[in-house]
């Protein structure tokens, strides 16, 4: 624990200071590298069956994308067990209404931008590259939870642009805030 947050502190005074530094990088990969061998030890000796079992009752198919990206262990097992890392809208929908599922948060889309490569524009879903993220997805997604806030900041700060579809998925998500900001955009 005092190793990582050892390297936590490297890496914010880099961060704050406005550039890395190789010590802060060449640690977090040695932990990373330490954190996933002692994930392949443990979790490696659950039976795919155990696996299946457990992702059918706990996560939902929009988490799949979320889990795979949490270490190498899970994404090598979404592989190997040929797990779909689709999101389906209408089901966000249901879920939303429900009360099951909590919006994304501001954090959370900045760790997407920060984390994925993320393309540019929006391209609809039979000439997408496969796997890829656009930021038309993101712009789309936080007007269908209804977020104003992180649509601004999408726009704003990260210079995604707004396209044929957003005032849809705004409507979709019963934003009536979100239709009124993309109306004066």
């Amino acid at each position: 624990v005092r190793r990582k947050e050892e390297v936590v502190r490297l890496l914010e005074e880099a961060r704050a200071k406005g550039k890395g530094t190789a010590r802060a990088k060449e640690e977090l990969l040695t932990l990373c590298a330490d954190f996933e061998a002692k994930n392949e030890k443990l979790l490696g000796r659950l039976l795919p069956e155990l696996w299946l079992k457990i992702v059918d009752e706990n996560v939902q198919q929009n988490d799949l994308l979320a889990l795979a990206m949490t270490c190498r262990f899970f994404r090598e097992k979404q592989e190997d067990l040929g797990w779909k890392m689709e999101t389906e809208l209408n089901h966000l929908r249901e879920l939303r209404k429900s009360g099951k599922v909590a919006s994304h948060t501001l954090g959370w889309f900045q760790w997407v931008c920060d984390t994925l490569n993320i393309m540019p524009g929006f391209v609809w879903p039979g000439e997408r590259v496969k796997g890829a993220v656009y930021e038309g997805d993101l712009v789309n997604y936080a007007a269908f939870q209804g977020s104003v806030e992180i649509s601004r900041w999408l726009m704003e700060m990260k210079g995604c642009k707004l396209n044929g579809v957003t005032g849809w998925y705004a409507g979709m998500g019963g934003s009536v805030e979100v239709l009124e900001y993309l109306k004066f955009m």
